[in-house]
């Protein structure tokens, strides 16, 4: 048996990669998996590898999830109708057909955060390994792309300092307009309630004169 080693870059970011093995005839669920697991992404953002060309151009996409059935116009249902791809259907010895095989990886669809996947080496399976594996690892990514990101010490804090200050701010505005209703303040407003003669740490008894 023999096996794929792929090098895996994130985007443009410097100082992260990934070296990933995994047997010829597995798919490409199960590089999905070693992926999703080494990275801690969440599980249930959708996510899609796509064939690509040299210069990693989209070919084909080979998706995540696959439906149970099929929709029709007539209400009816059946299977199998769609001509998608799907990761646990696709072996990858099946769709390498070039030394430097390109791939993408697409984490979360909505934002597009973008793996970068070439074939770097086809060699003999090791004796009693298990695969896939990660044989090579540097840097991290991003934390907001991560499953459980870490906040930055004072940030958290601040944020719900804010957020209680907007609701009690609300509150007392709520509770002002139940007592004299949206209207009445207004009037009040346009009555000079706020005395613009008085000046701020004046007298009022200077104000009154």
């Amino acid at each position: 048996m023999f096996t794929y080693k792929f090098r895996m870059n994130f985007e443009d970011q410097e100082g992260f990669f990934r070296d990933i093995e995994l047997l010829t005839d597995q798919t490409f669920k199960d590089f999905h998996k070693i992926i999703s697991e080494n990275l801690a992404l969440d599980a249930s953002i959708e996510c899609a590898f796509f064939l690509c060309d040299h210069r990693y151009r989209k070919k084909k996409q080979l998706h995540q999830h696959k439906p149970d059935s099929i929709q029709t116009e007539d209400n009816s249902e059946e299977t199998n109708v769609s001509p998608k791809l799907y990761m646990d259907d696709c072996v990858l010895s099946d769709y390498i057909d070039d030394p430097h095989q390109k791939f993408l990886y697409i984490y979360d669809l909505r934002r597009e955060w973008t793996f970068f996947i070439e074939l770097a080496r086809i060699s003999p399976a090791a004796s009693g390994s298990a695969y896939p594996r990660i044989a090579g690892s540097v840097g991290g990514i991003p934390v907001e792309i991560s499953r459980k990101p870490i906040p930055l010490p004072g940030i958290l804090d601040e944020e719900e300092d804010e957020d209680e200050e907007n609701e009690t701010m609300m509150g007392v505005e709520r509770d002002a307009e139940s007592v004299f209703g949206e209207e009445d303040l207004d009037e009040l407003d346009d009555s000079g309630f706020y005395d613009d003669s008085v000046e701020i740490g004046g007298d009022f008894d200077e104000g009154k004169s």
